[in-house]
């Protein structure tokens, strides 16, 4: 059945590739993490990553998100969906998503921002063996060219699983490189 919806996501992506927005690499200690976002609508992306760990436990995540610049302020907010699938070893994960990117850039600050995401899964949106996951991070950006930005953040993110302690699937600082055409 995943593999179904990797199939049909990863076809939907190849399909618009011609319009192709963002590709972000992201490195931990103990993880890697591959992004690509593409518009699909004015306004709108829709995103798919991959995360792959130590415990060669794996994350893949797809979404659509609502994108918006504030004209007053250098702010950036996406707001949106995600749909979470997870190989944890004995556990398989799925969730749906809920949540959100800030990312502050004054023009004064030279290419310097300051960002946050932050999405949750309660119990109610979590299936298979989930009862709940959340994902959020903090992260400084710096942009070397319009097309390309270097960031530095802390990430955790965890699964509830039922009748089991909670696993932390990720947790620790980045380095990403995230790459605009």
């Amino acid at each position: 059945m995943h593999l179904r919806i990797v199939l049909l996501v990863t076809t939907l992506f190849m399909s618009s590739a011609a319009s192709a927005e963002e590709i972000n690499i992201q490195l931990g200690d103990d993880s890697a993490r591959f992004m690509y976002l593409t518009e699909v609508f004015s306004g709108s992306e829709m995103e798919m990553g991959f995360l792959y760990n130590n415990n060669n436990d794996y994350l893949i995540n797809v979404g659509l998100l609502v994108r918006g610049e504030s004209v007053s302020m250098p702010l950036i907010v996406s707001v949106g969906a995600r749909a979470y699938f997870a190989d944890l070893g004995p556990y398989t994960v799925s969730a749906m998503a809920i949540g959100g990117d800030l990312l502050l850039s004054p023009e004064s600050w030279g290419g310097l921002g300051v960002g946050a995401y932050y999405y949750i899964a309660p119990d109610i949106v979590s299936f298979a063996d989930a009862d709940g996951l959340t994902e959020y991070s903090a992260y400084l950006s710096f942009q070397i060219t319009p097309q390309a930005r270097v960031m530095a953040g802390y990430q955790k993110i965890d699964v509830s699983i039922e009748n089991v302690a909670d696993i932390t699937l990720d947790k620790g600082a980045y380095i990403a490189l995230n790459l605009s055409f």
